[in-house]
């Protein structure tokens, strides 16, 4: 399979190559949504191992501030790809904010709540509790779930980090169990219960690649370079996870950010095992038109947007 997946690469690299509208090295400019870590490991990887100089792609790897997010940055034409959860780009999109899918990575769902208090052993029991939920956004499964279960839930908004949670200031948090969730067990705190929204009915994809739709109509070419020299990226991680992580780390002190390896090793681990569907495949990297439809009709009966998004809106397909 892997030697079928590098002749298929290398025919598109030529493929690529030969067409006229990118026969020059392009640049293009990508935001993940987040700080480094290994979250984005592939996209590293592709950029250090030189992946996309190979498709022709002068790629600038411009992560945001939490004054000019990725979106933001993607609507004024600063950046020209960003990572964004399904969840999000399905409200952006009915806000009138027209998105391209480009490339799936996430095929689970990552999302938790994590109690503090060992009494909360159900759903019901987080009834009248405190719940941190990201500032950012993120958490709309959860608060779905909450609204269906008529669960009283005071939701209590965090920027980033799992202060709260351990301060004993909230009772339960909503966490990734890539990231937060790592970072709480990393505190010697294990939780006895802990409540996977993938269980529970809500398994939504996340993380995707995704560009405007006037940029996707005018750049076809270099966004499917883009996509192809991506997932080649993350592959490669998945066979080198210890070379991977150098990578990332390096990124991570280019940046200055408190982090350790050990952290980003075990969010490297979740974050491949995320790629594969639940049934165990070898990853997709793409949108099944399945996951489109449920996260959109989850979006709809809750009120969260006023129009179903479909599958072929949010893969660019006339």
């Amino acid at each position: 399979m892997r030697h079928f997946y590098y002749i298929f690469f290398i025919v598109s690299v030529f493929a690529v190559m030969a067409d006229p509208g990118c026969a020059q090295t392009r640049r293009i400019v990508f935001s993940p949504q987040w700080t480094p870590q290994s979250q984005f490991a592939g996209y590293y990887v592709a950029q250090a191992k030189g992946f996309y100089k190979e498709v022709g792609l002068d790629i600038v790897i411009d992560h945001p501030s939490a004054s000019n997010p990725a979106l933001n940055r993607l609507r004024e034409g600063s950046s020209h790809v960003i990572t964004l959860q399904l969840v999000q780009a399905i409200k952006y999109i009915d806000q009138g904010i027209p998105l391209v899918n480009i490339l799936q990575t996430s095929q689970q769902s990552s999302l938790m709540i994590v109690p503090r208090r060992k009494d909360i052993r159900t759903l019901q029991d987080l009834n009248g509790k405190k719940v941190g939920i990201w500032k950012a956004g993120f958490g709309e499964p959860a608060q779905i779930l909450a609204n269906r279960q008529k669960l009283d839930i005071r939701w209590i908004p965090f920027v980033s980090n799992v202060n709260l949670f351990i301060s004993g200031a909230i009772d339960a948090t909503l966490a990734t169990s890539y990231n937060e969730y790592l970072q709480i067990l990393a505190c010697g705190i294990q939780p006895e219960h802990v409540f996977y929204l993938a269980d529970l009915g809500y398994d939504i994809p996340e993380d995707g690649l995704y560009v405007t739709a006037d940029y996707y109509d005018t750049h076809r070419c270099e966004l499917q370079a883009f996509a192809e020299a991506s997932r080649r990226g993350w592959e490669w991680a998945a066979a080198h996870p210890e070379e991977a992580l150098t990578i990332v780390m390096e990124e991570v002190r280019r940046h200055h950010v408190g982090t350790n390896k050990v952290h980003q090793k075990r969010m490297l681990d979740n974050i491949l095992h995320l790629q594969h569907r639940r049934n165990g495949s070898s990853p997709a990297f793409e949108l099944s038109p399945e996951d489109v439809e449920k996260a959109s009709d989850l979006l709809l009966d809750a009120g969260l947007i006023r129009n179903k998004i479909t599958y072929r809106q949010i893969t660019g397909q006339p």
